[in-house]
């Protein structure tokens, strides 16, 4: 990690296009200035952190449901194997009648 000292209104540049100027300094609070292309995106550390862990989420979510799925129709097929013995078996309890 590089780390800078910049007092108020200096600035940063990265690459040939973003420069990041610090704006003011105010009780432990710097508010930063950002001019970069339009097509670059720039977000908070913890916004991003933040649709991390909800799509982590998201994704269990999505798991669990997919695994809930799949036992719901292993068991409709077991009740209707069940039940399709049971009417095999009555019809042929039925022909020995």
């Amino acid at each position: 990690m590089l780390i800078l000292s910049r007092k108020q209104e200096e600035s940063i540049v990265i690459g040939n296009d973003i420069i990041i100027k610090v704006v003011s300094i105010d009780k432990g609070n710097v508010k930063l200035g950002f001019e970069a292309p339009p097509k670059t995106l720039i977000l908070r550390a913890e916004l991003i952190e933040a649709v991390r862990s909800e799509n982590t989420k998201a994704t269990r979510d999505a798991m669990s449901i997919d695994i809930l799925d799949a036992l719901g129709i292993q068991l409709k097929t077991k009740r209707s194997e069940e039940i399709n013995a049971k009417d095999i078996f009555k019809k042929e309890q039925n022909k020995k009648r």
